[in-house]
């Protein structure tokens, strides 16, 4: 699975649910909604693991991210390669060490593309997206947790995302991805902080010295 697809999933589920223990998925998904409109932007540590069928193994990866609307991104990995993932809200980047290339593409061509990124402008709507539910999985634990299920509706390049919701503060901590292939892609969020003060030169992107600029075909 591509680092696109799980970082731009992961930015529908990252926000604190203000719901309760008692209330149904009604409820839970509103909250997501809801606190997703709320937010202007956060920052988070997070560790990522991707278990690749095909070559039999798993790969590790960490970081940090930051997100501010509308449309703004940055995932900086601090290994095992040092890439970078960016968006100023009108352009998305994709920096690859090892390929020593960056991937640009505009993002409202994206968005046009892949249902789950709208949300990135605030305009997506997560019931209109997604089939809801509660999971039930035994390949991935709770740990005190809420576990609900997004089902794309639209032709999409991953079969599911599942998230992770503390019952305690009611934060998104973990985010799961299944893609057609039977991998699964995990992150978890650490240290997050809410609405603080993210400049907006945080989000201009630097091509780094040596790296090749590559434009696809149909976004030229």
């Amino acid at each position: 699975m591509s680092k696109k697809l799980f970082t731009i999933c992961l930015l529908l589920c990252v926000f604190s649910i203000e719901v309760h223990a008692e209330d149904n998925l009604n409820s839970v998904i509103d909250g997501i909604q809801k606190k997703y409109e709320q937010i202007n932007n956060f920052q988070a540590l997070f560790t990522q693991e991707s278990e690749v069928k095909a070559l039999n193994k798993t790969q590790l990866a960490q970081g940090e991210v930051w997100f501010k609307k509308p449309g703004k991104m940055r995932w900086n990995y601090n290994s095992p390669n040092k890439d970078q993932i960016v968006s100023d809200g009108k352009t998305l980047w994709f920096y690859d060490e090892e390929e020593e290339q960056v991937i640009e593409t505009p993002l409202a061509q994206v968005s046009e593309t892949q249902s789950t990124t709208t949300l990135l402008s605030g305009l997506g709507n997560i019931k209109e997206l997604f089939n809801a539910s509660f999971a039930e999985s035994e390949d991935i634990s709770p740990n005190g947790s809420y576990l609900v299920d997004l089902v794309p509706k639209g032709d999409e390049e991953y079969n599911k995302v599942t998230i992770s919701v503390n019952k305690t503060d009611m934060m998104v901590n973990t985010l799961y991805l299944y893609d057609p292939f039977g991998n699964l892609t995990t992150v978890k969020l650490a240290d997050i902080k809410v609405d603080g003060g993210v400049s907006d030169s945080l989000f201009n992107f630097k091509t780094p010295d040596g790296a090749e600029v590559v434009k696809p075909p149909s976004f030229q």
